[in-house]
């Protein structure tokens, strides 16, 4: 049976790739759900393992350390968060996967790209 819809709609569940500017895969592409704004922005608050019983050893602190380092503070639009793998699950909570482990970021909405915000780190 022929395709009648025409080959350039979107068929629903399709995703958009997107090419990152930013970070250490610049220029790789990523697919990002169409949903994912190029203009709604998030700041992430913090990034914990939520109430997930993480082992105590060098590469959880390894990993848990980097992930802070290059998340907390900042303000990320959404559709560069998705491009990193994390999962926007509401306006105040997405989820990441690094190190074979899903930490999760509390994140609020922010206007617009702004200065990282001061961390607690010493």
């Amino acid at each position: 049976m022929a395709d009648t819809t025409g080959s350039t709609e979107r068929t629903a569940g399709t995703q958009e790739s997107y090419i990152v500017a930013e970070g250490k895969k610049r220029g790789s592409t990523r697919d990002v759900r169409p949903e994912a704004a190029y203009d709604r922005y998030y700041t992430v608050l913090r990034v914990h393992a939520g109430d997930a019983l993480i082992t105590d050893n060098w590469h959880t602190s390894e990993v848990l350390s980097h992930a802070r380092k290059n998340f907390e503070g900042y303000t990320f639009a959404m559709r560069t968060l998705e491009a990193w793998g994390a999962v926007i699950e509401s306006d105040r909570r997405a989820y990441y996967t690094a190190g074979g482990r899903v930490w999760v970021l509390d994140i609020e909405p922010s206007a617009g790209k702004k200065k990282r915000l001061p961390t607690n780190e010493g």
